[in-house]
């Protein structure tokens, strides 16, 4: 259930009321939000902050993919190495990536680059 509910929130949206621990559009303001929708069960589905999440991590998302396109287009070093210039990533990789950054880093860093991140570590370049 709590995974589903997590599932729920990432596919939801994004953005909302920003909580007073990190500034918005960080990594640790995006996963503030998620655990504050989880601790709401199954209330969360009736919650705004559900699709402005969502929206959020896509556009995050579709940014590095688009950096990824032009990078190749352009001949240049990819910034990650995977089959496919779009990465899929599930609810429950994304968070689990957001939480292995040190808290600290989190809440300076943004979800478009904690998310690089994250694709960076599922899909290295090889030298």
């Amino acid at each position: 259930m709590r995974h589903m509910l997590l599932a729920i929130a990432l596919m939801a949206g994004l953005t909302g009321p920003a909580l007073a621990s990190a500034p918005p559009g960080t990594a640790q303001n995006f996963l503030d939000r998620v655990n504050r929708l989880k601790s709401k069960g199954p209330l969360a589905l009736f919650d705004g902050d559900m699709k402005r999440l969502k929206a959020e991590a896509i556009a995050a998302g579709k940014s590095i993919g688009n950096q990824r396109i032009a990078a190749e287009k352009a001949g240049g070093p990819l910034p990650y190495c995977s089959p496919q210039p779009r990465v899929k990533l599930g609810q429950s990789e994304f968070i689990a990536g957001l939480e292995a950054i040190p808290a600290a880093e989190r809440s300076r860093t943004s979800l478009r680059a904690a998310m690089f991140r994250i694709i960076q570590k599922k899909h290295p370049c090889r030298a």
